[in-house]
């Protein structure tokens, strides 16, 4: 049964009395310092913001100064808001954009705004809204998760829940409720732990009452007692073998931490996070392995992330790190360092002695003398041709089993004379992360009638530590 949605005069009334002192949380003394402080605000406090703004501003103070802003000294100035590899590019190119399109100026005009670098459709209407006074409803974390709790919009992305808001409520009140809903978003609505007890709202909030589930943390949320704190009300979901909250971004992480018995206590994966497959329906995902949603993340409250360094980009490690996330970042470019990792992901899972045990089990099966196999390229990707060097994961896998890794370090793309030029003796081609098939194996096999052209599978290939032992009994039997 679909819950009425809360009147928008009613709701927006309890606000209005709740926090008059609604506003913009950015300092700024202009467009021009608007904009820039709302590119640094993106997977940041706008508490850490303020504190990097002023010295940022005296050294660049307009357009013209951060239109010749010297990369590095711009980095650093801005490192402590994340991401400040793109955002400092991003800054750079805005000032290059204003000095040669509209004079130093910021525009007013939605479509020029929209086209500056590093702008988008959040930043463009928070600039608009609250330097120039244009109606428009920018929707952050807070206003998308306490949207969707108020039963004002079900809809998974932030630009259909403006737009679902925009249809509620009249234009001349966007903006200021774009401020009251972050208010409450960060004052009562807690992504962690909603303090439903002192929520002005409750009576409207089908997740407060307990009515449905919260649809960020899962669960159905208790309905408050008087004079109870939100920790009483609203713990964390209990987990059934600890209280650790994981959020794994890595596909191979996520099925070792189920095959440990800690599904339970995943509260976010990765799309391709999909073994066990049972968990696809049982742990929600947060984006893919090299873009994760960052906000999502955040609002899941996770105890600790786990991260690979070949997986996720160090940009992810370090915005977690501004969101004041815990993370565990593994490194597994041999079959050895996957014994170290699973000693090290043990400790911290709590799985100590299993991951001991495995680890010892591992490395007991490395010993012994190896034969010195055909000349192996492994191909990972097609247009254009990419491979798995010695120096990789798959590349040690295939030393242990005895075969030659061949081709240059790491993750090359290889040209049509590269193919060639290496000369293997065995290619494989494993089913993932491209669907390599039988036709792909019949032309590849006519163009080098010397070698075997071998389908494998590709998660027993790249999958370290749920799959190593697969791995290596695959490359042995090739």
């Amino acid at each position: 049964m679909s819950l009425p949605k809360p009147k928008p005069s009613e709701l927006q009334r309890r606000l209005r009395a709740a926090y008059p002192d609604a506003r913009c949380a950015l300092d700024h003394g202009d467009p021009f310092q608007l904009v820039v402080a709302t590119i640094l605000s993106a997977q940041c406090t706008d508490a850490r913001v303020n504190l990097t703004t002023p010295a940022l501003f005296a050294r660049f103070p307009d357009a013209a100064s951060l239109a010749e802003a010297p990369l590095e000294e711009l980095e650093g100035l801005i490192r402590s808001t994340g991401f400040y590899h793109n955002k400092a590019k991003n800054l750079i190119g805005l000032g290059q954009a204003l000095r040669a399109r509209h004079g130093g100026v910021v525009p007013s005009d939605p479509a020029a705004l929209g086209a500056l670098p590093g702008v988008g459709q959040k930043t463009a209407n928070v600039v608009l809204a609250n330097a120039f006074g244009v109606p428009a409803l920018a929707v952050d974390t807070h206003i998308f998760r306490v949207a969707r709790r108020l039963g004002l919009s079900k809809a998974a992305t932030p630009e259909k829940v403006e737009a679902d808001l925009c249809r509620l409520f009249a234009r001349e009140d966007w903006i200021e409720l774009h401020h009251q809903l972050i208010f409450h978003g960060r004052r009562v609505c807690d992504a962690r732990r909603p303090d439903c007890g002192a929520c002005t709202l409750l009576d409207l909030c089908p997740t407060g009452l307990g009515k449905v589930k919260d649809p960020h943390l899962g669960v159905k949320l208790q309905a408050p007692a008087p004079g109870l704190p939100a920790s009483a009300i609203n713990p964390p979901p209990p987990t059934s073998s600890g209280t650790l909250r994981i959020v794994s971004l890595v596909p191979s992480v996520t099925e070792l931490l189920a095959q440990w018995g800690l599904a339970a206590q995943l509260v976010g994966r990765t799309r391709y996070c999909i073994e066990p497959r049972w968990i696809r329906n049982s742990v929600p995902t947060v984006g893919g392995t090299k873009d994760p949603d960052l906000g999502r993340i955040r609002d899941l409250a996770p105890d600790l992330v786990i991260l690979e360094r070949d997986e996720n980009p160090k940009a992810v490690a370090e915005a977690l790190t501004a969101l004041g996330l815990p993370w565990l970042a593994l490194e597994i470019r041999s079959v050895k360092d996957g014994a170290a990792a699973l000693r090290e992901l043990g400790a911290r899972v709590g799985m100590a002695e299993a991951a001991e045990s495995r680890a010892k089990a591992l490395e007991a099966s490395l010993r012994g003398r190896r034969r010195r196999g055909p000349r192996t390229l492994t191909l990972i990707w097609k247009e254009p041709w990419m491979s798995a060097g010695p120096d990789t994961y798959v590349g040690d896998l295939l030393r242990q089993g005895g075969l030659t890794p061949i081709g240059p370090d790491r993750y090359p793309v290889l040209s049509e004379a590269d193919l060639q030029g290496l000369a293997p003796e065995l290619i494989l081609l494993p089913s993932e992360p491209y669907r390599f098939n039988h036709r792909h194996q019949a032309e590849l096999q006519k163009r080098f009638p010397e070698a075997e052209v071998r389908l494998v599978d590709g998660r027993a290939l790249t999958w370290y530590l749920s799959r190593t032992e697969e791995g290596l009994e695959l490359v042995r039997s090739l």
